[in-house]
């Protein structure tokens, strides 16, 4: 009989007392063809344990539609784990921010009249509870107690810096233990023992969160649980990077210096990331405070154990020292090198122009007044709103109502400025047809209690403070580029553009692609979107895995919003960023 037990202040696990050693590895954000390569090195660094988020945001991506195939197909990720004989934790949310887009919940929450996130308003929980009804009994059947390898799973992440609604959390308890989960549940947190107090019920195990010095964060939890076990479910062994802000990094000694305090503590701890991967597309979150809107690179490579690629960075081999002299039986061995290739640069050979391509990307919606995406069925993306604009002066002042994140604005085919959130822009425009571009950046996954508004795109356009009405909204989703009809390559096209190259290999292999001539815009490699670039950094190439590369033809295309400064396509053999800032600790 295989049981996962609590005893005071030990794991049992089928009656042997066990301390996890794990790290976080996100399914979703590493290609599947990679799992097992990731898996294998996570073992070989000497843990026993791999802990995922499950995004509901791309497992109902659209309302009442599932998906759990491909690269979502969490159970043969989990199986994968089980087959090197490794344990499992998994947090299925609802809610994980994990800097992915509005913290993994789906966008289309946001249509719903009255709905509130995270607390137990009938809307939203019966969202959940669809959801829920539909993951937990694939879960149920990788429970430990039913021959899995799961030992533990979540309810919600860090509540207690958000709300309080303890109903909420028994809410989503009572879900789990009706839909046969037995296995012990957590809560994780982080702060004060106030801020954990509020955000727990009894029933679950607690757990705490923390960047560094994790022994003060396990004292405050023991003032409120003292007989039950300590365990840091996220042992941070760097942080996550936003665009126009420093590279940080976490020193390996720093993070030498905490494993050591917790195999000293004999407590359980889980390294967040052990892999961090990248946050393929548009899903990368954001943060917000106050006036400020940074989104996240897409990277997720968090100066993690493994980088951005798969390698072990000299962290990872500090760690596996230290488990090797305080854990002798552990398995460790010695990683294999990810294959990374440096190919010749490549020039763009064919141009497609915006406003040309609108029917081959999208369908227009008429309206009255200008909507957010979300009301336009699109999630993510880019957004583009067209009307016209008649008035007797050579120009009038243009502005935008709860416009997030860029607009950039055009009118007949010329640009005429660009307007970022939180502030109270105006653009100069005379009149014509009226373009304006709004880009989704990320929605913000964290500080949630201090936001209200989600919505993407904008929802009013004001000439001279007035309202301007009748448009027609063109979503671009960007997810399928095949109807886009190229010419010949324009080095200077009047508004935003798609530009297309191919280019030959013989053998296919990691690599990293730098447009070193882009301003701002999406690169697409084979028809999938590998993330965004930005001149000002600190990312400066995106990274491209192995199994999305052909031996022989490739097609990349990027979209450039504001324009290529020459025509050339770089491959690195490794990351190109911004020097590393070390953090203060």
């Amino acid at each position: 009989m295989r049981r996962i037990e609590i005893r005071k202040k030990e794991f049992l696990v089928d009656g042997k007392p066990t301390c996890f050693r794990s790290g976080s590895m996100h399914y979703f954000r590493i290609h599947p063809d990679l799992w097992m390569d990731r898996l294998v090195k996570l073992k070989q660094c000497g843990l026993n344990t791999v802990e995922s988020y499950l995004p509901w945001n791309l497992h109902e991506e659209t309302e009442g539609s599932f998906c759990f195939s491909g690269g979502l197909d969490v159970e043969r990720y989990v199986g994968m784990a089980s087959s090197l004989g490794l344990m499992v934790i998994l947090r299925p949310g609802p809610y994980i921010c994990s800097e992915w887009d509005f913290g993994g919940l789906p966008a289309w929450l946001l249509n719903k009249p009255g709905l509130r996130i995270r607390c137990s308003n009938r809307e939203y929980l019966d969202a959940v509870d669809r959801y829920f009804s539909v993951l937990l009994p694939r879960l149920r059947r990788l429970q430990w107690t039913e021959g899995g390898p799961v030992v533990l799973m979540q309810i919600e992440n860090e509540y207690g810096s958000v709300g309080n609604d303890t109903r909420y959390l028994r809410h989503l308890y009572d879900f789990f233990r009706d839909s046969g989960i037995t296995i012990p549940l957590f809560i994780s947190d982080w702060g004060s023992a106030t801020v954990m107090d509020s955000g727990s019920i009894p029933e679950t195990l607690l757990t705490v969160n923390c960047p560094s010095h994790p022994g003060p964060f396990l004292d405050e939890m023991q003032k409120l649980r003292p007989e039950t076990p300590e365990f840091v479910m996220e042992l941070w062994s760097g942080v996550s990077h936003r665009w126009n802000a420093p590279y940080l990094r976490h020193g390996t000694q720093d993070v030498v210096q905490d494993v050591e305090e917790m195999l000293q503590r004999g407590n359980s701890f889980n390294f967040y990331m052990f892999h961090g991967g990248t946050s393929f597309g548009f899903l990368n979150g954001a943060l917000r405070m106050g006036d400020r809107f940074e989104p996240y690179l897409n990277s997720y490579d968090t100066d993690a154990l493994l980088d951005e690629a798969g390698n072990p960075t000299p962290k990872y081999f500090a760690v596996q020292k230290l488990i090797r002299r305080y854990c002798p039986d552990a398995e460790t061995g010695a990683p294999a090198p990810s294959a990374l290739r440096k190919f010749p640069s490549v020039e763009f050979t064919g141009s497609a122009e915006l406003f040309d391509q609108l029917s081959a990307l999208s369908e227009p919606i008429e309206s009255v007044t200008p909507e957010p995406m979300e009301r336009c069925g699109q999630n993510f993306g880019f957004i583009l709103y067209r009307s016209s604009v008649s008035f007797r002066e050579k120009s009038a002042p243009l502005s935008l109502r709860n416009l997030a994140d860029e607009a950039w604005v055009y009118v007949d085919g010329k640009r005429y400025g660009s307007m970022v959130c939180n502030r109270n822009d105006s653009v100069p425009v005379p009149p014509g047809r009226l373009d304006i571009l709004v880009e989704n950046q990320g929605r913000v996954n964290m500080a949630m209690g201090e936001n209200d508004r989600w919505n993407k795109g904008l929802d009013g356009v004001l000439i001279q403070s007035r309202r301007l009405y009748s448009w027609e909204m063109y979503p671009l989703a960007l997810k399928d580029l095949s109807r886009l009809r190229f010419g010949p390559y324009n080095p200077s096209p009047a508004g935003p553009c798609f530009h297309r190259a191919e280019f030959v290999i013989g053998e296919v292999a990691d690599t990293f692609i730098r447009i070193p001539c882009g301003t701002h815009g999406q690169l697409f490699l084979n028809g999938v979107n590998l993330g965004r670039y930005r001149v000002e950094g600190p990312q400066f190439a995106l990274y491209a895995p192995a199994p999305l590369l052909k031996k022989g033809k490739n097609e990349l295309i990027v979209f450039e919003v504001e324009g290529l400064r020459e025509n050339r396509i770089e491959f690195l053999d490794h990351p190109d960023h911004a020097p590393f800032t070390e953090m203060i600790r």
